[in-house]
């Protein structure tokens, strides 16, 4: 069994050290606090774009037969659209129809 050195608390640099990135750019206060804001802007970022003006978009999940979702897919294809983005139109029509 390998024993594990613990960590000891104190001063890692110098203070009169310079530590520099693989650029060359000086590792600083700014450069860290920089490096967190993007690395955080990166992770928020991620996954699919919100399609609502404001916050996250609503989910709607519909069980549908095999037979009908054949059918979408294939009217998807043929409009050179996703599936998604089809039936999100064609929701979008018929609800102007109604409402």
């Amino acid at each position: 069994m390998n024993e594990q050195s613990q960590y000891r608390l104190g001063p890692d640099v110098k203070d009169e050290e310079m530590l520099r990135d693989r650029r060359g750019r000086v590792i600083d206060d700014g450069y860290v606090e920089e490096a967190v804001d993007d690395a955080l802007r990166k992770v928020r970022g991620r996954g699919r774009p919100s399609l609502s003006e404001t916050g996250e978009s609503p989910l709607l999940r519909v069980r549908i037969s095999r037979d009908l979702d054949n059918a979408v897919r294939k009217a998807a294809d043929r409009t050179g659209k996703s599936r998604a983005e089809w039936v999100r139109e064609v929701l979008a029509k018929a609800s102007r129809r109604v409402g």
